[in-house]
């Protein structure tokens, strides 16, 4: 048993030491060799509820800060269940409401409550800049969906597909004629009807719906802090993206003495110790 706790704390520490590459190999959307990708977290992807790591794709590296978009519509929910709550400023007399507040939607509480709880480990969480308004995860915006520099503009350019879960779960998705697609939420309260928020449509274009439609997708976005950010793996492509060192303030292991309990290999992520009795099991 010693031996094999030796082996694991030489492991770690030669993937500690493997060189790893600066954060500015991570670049925003380039038209002539396209996006760059990354694994953040991780969420239900699989027809049967396989948790995979989530890709996401880098729109823009700017300030410090590298602005990324998930790359599949990870499941359907509705942008908020009370149209008029959603509708009405906080002034009327009758039923007051958030005017199209996005950080007040259920499904922005959910991504900065239950989505970021679960599905993110506290270091990956640590690479988050949140946005003073908006928190750690939001949708894009809808002139986000036009420009050009972040790799929109397009009606192709906007479409996105759903994973085998999503579509096994209620999200809709668009017949052959229109690619198969799905359609997503942006952050943007209509100027039409203000009980519909803005989103993508059959064709790709930008479009509305009432706000409880439950069958529209969740894609969500965030900001990295690029201080934080060192690349420990992957080449940026869709097929072999970039992955982010979240261990490299982790000690390694030492072995322990004769009737010691293990310690954990990672915290809070023990899977090699069978003693461990620092409750991460």
């Amino acid at each position: 048993m010693r031996k094999l706790y030796r082996l694991l704390a030489l492991l770690l520490a030669m993937m500690l030491l493997t060189p790893a590459l600066a954060a500015d190999e991570l670049r925003g959307y380039d038209k002539k060799q396209g996006y760059v990708y990354l694994t953040l977290g991780s969420f239900p992807q699989t027809a049967d509820g396989g948790v995979e790591p989530i890709i996401w794709r880098v729109l823009q590296v700017k300030d410090g800060r590298a602005y990324i978009l998930s790359e599949y519509v990870l499941a359907a929910h509705r942008m908020h269940g009370d149209y008029q709550q959603y509708a009405n400023k906080p002034s009327a007399k009758k039923n007051p409401g958030f005017d199209g507040d996005f950080a007040q939607t259920e499904v922005s509480l959910y991504m900065n409550g239950e989505f970021a709880s679960e599905h993110f480990t506290p270091s990956e969480l640590s690479l988050i800049s949140p946005d003073e308004a908006l928190g750690m995860f939001f949708f894009v915006s809808a002139d986000d969906l036009k420009d050009k520099s972040l790799g929109f503009g397009t009606n192709q350019s906007r479409k996105a597909w759903s994973t085998e879960y999503a579509s096994e779960n209620g999200l809709f998705v668009y017949g052959s004629k229109y690619g198969k697609h799905s359609p997503y939420w942006t952050r943007d309260q209509s100027t039409s009807d203000a009980r519909h928020a803005r989103c993508t449509k059959d064709q790709g274009e930008l479009g509305r719906i009432n706000v409880i439609t439950e069958d529209l997708g969740m894609r969500p976005a965030c900001y990295l802090d690029m201080a934080s950010v060192v690349i420990a793996g992957g080449s940026g492509t869709l097929e072999d993206p970039y992955v982010l060192r979240t261990d490299a303030a982790a000690p390694a292991p030492e072995a322990p003495a004769t009737g010691e309990a293990a310690p954990c290999c990672v915290p809070g992520e023990c899977t090699c110790c069978p003693s461990c009795t620092c409750g991460c099991q």
